[in-house]
């Protein structure tokens, strides 16, 4: 019994002193753990924060960077496909020009320039005569 009784007595020694020192605390100390736990927890938010928007920054970065890359490259076989496109249409007309060019020169080479020569020699010599007799005519 001389047991129970210590630890009936020793139980309400320490609630007492447990309610002494409670009230003995103020509110100030409530208010003071309050801030030091909400500090350290909003350091540890900053910093989850700060590394996951750096994280999602760099991710940002290289998907831009692929996307230009992606870009860069589909301009470029575009615009290498139109100058192959332009070089044909060149080509192709040029070939066509060279061909009539050709064939013009062919036509020209089958026509005899000395007839056609004595042709307008022909036809200037009865003007001149046309003309002569007109004057004649004309001058009575």
């Amino acid at each position: 019994m001389k047991k129970v009784a210590g630890i009936i007595l020793v139980f309400c020694v320490l609630l007492g002193s447990s309610t002494i020192y409670a009230s003995g605390l103020p509110q100030t100390s409530l208010s003071k753990w309050y801030g030091q736990s909400f500090h350290k927890e909003s350091e540890k938010f900053k910093d989850a924060t700060s590394s996951g928007v750096l994280e999602v920054l760099n991710e940002m970065k290289g998907f831009l960077t692929d996307s230009k890359e992606n870009f860069t490259g589909a301009i470029t076989q575009f615009l290498n496909g139109q100058v192959k496109e332009v070089n044909s249409n060149i080509d192709a007309k040029s070939s066509d020009i060279k061909n009539r060019i050709d064939e013009t020169v062919n036509e020209l080479e089958k026509v005899n320039f000395d007839e056609y020569v004595d042709k307008v020699e022909i036809e200037e010599e009865v003007l001149r005569d046309v003309e002569k007799i007109l004057a004649d005519v004309l001058s009575k």
